[in-house]
């Protein structure tokens, strides 16, 4: 018996599968993506998919492609998050989708290069698919979000933008004392601003500074840390997200050397809250 395989329907059954597995695999391992970086995934998820219609090669070609390409969507979907949190992303992404297979695994499959042909409909695919994601999402509200909650974040201060990795702290709690508006914190090092406010900013971070020009608007943020006090410049900025913008807030600076995940601002439940995260 012949089996047609519809190119269209297999590249945009895969676009999907793709992308829920990684937002699954995000929400496993605390990582999110932006959704221009989910498209790219999800896309080279699709296409790794031709593999099917290939000619049969030895399987450890076969398993050495399915890795990469796995490897392929969570870099284009994530970025680098370190060799740990790149690793585990990945072996949640290859995981959820042995999952699928072996929950629709049915005779009459096909495989090819590692790359299974269900015999089902794509609606009981993409439906089964929600299924595997659902579980996920009912593993983690039992158990909780595992690892750091990054997303991305855009600062707007000092009359530019900003690109931000930002870590949601439940236990960061920092406000601006005089107006008690939301503070985010951000590492000077990760940004860059212009020369004499960066100037001025790292002066006072040193112990120096000087007087600040009246139009940066500068404020001093009290800080308590494990190393002790700690006054903070900070700037007025406001915060963006996947559409949503938290106006008003004060951006502090603190000249912490890069910590483990890359992130790049601090912010708090109640501010990530208010940006949908």
């Amino acid at each position: 018996m012949r089996t047609v395989i519809y190119l269209d329907v297999l590249l945009l059954v895969n676009f999907v599968v793709g992308a829920a597995f990684l937002l699954a695999a995000g929400l496993l391992c605390g990582a999110c993506c932006s959704p221009l970086r989910l498209v790219g995934g999800a896309g080279t998820a699709a296409v790794s998919a031709l593999a099917l219609l290939a000619p049969t090669a030895p399987w450890p070609l076969a398993l050495t492609y399915k890795g990469t390409t796995a490897a392929l969507c969570v870099a284009a979907a994530y970025g680098w998050q370190g060799v740990r949190n790149t690793a585990r992303l990945t072996a949640w992404f290859i995981l959820l989708n042995l999952t699928l297979t072996g929950a629709l695994l049915l005779p009459g499959a096909a495989c090819n290069n590692l790359s299974f042909y269900l015999p089902v409909s794509p609606g009981l695919l993409l439906a089964s698919t929600a299924g595997v994601c659902g579980g996920v999402q009912g593993v983690m509200h039992l158990l909780g979000r595992s690892g750091p909650a990054c997303f991305e974040a855009r600062l707007r201060v000092a009359g530019q933008s900003v690109e931000l990795k930002a870590l949601c702290d439940t236990g960061f709690h920092v406000q601006e004392p005089l107006s008690g508006r939301a503070v985010v914190l951000v590492r000077l090092g990760a940004v860059h601003l212009p020369e004499a406010l960066q100037t001025y900013l790292e002066r006072c971070l040193a112990g120096g500074g000087g007087e600040p020009r009246p139009e940066w608007g500068v404020r001093f943020v009290p800080c308590q840390t494990v190393a002790g006090h700690c006054l903070l410049p900070a700037l007025p900025a406001a915060l963006f997200c996947g559409g949503r913008a938290q106006e008003g807030i004060y951006a502090a600076f603190c000249d912490t050397p890069p910590p483990q995940g890359g992130w790049t601002a601090l912010v708090s439940a109640e501010t990530a809250s208010l940006l949908g995260k």
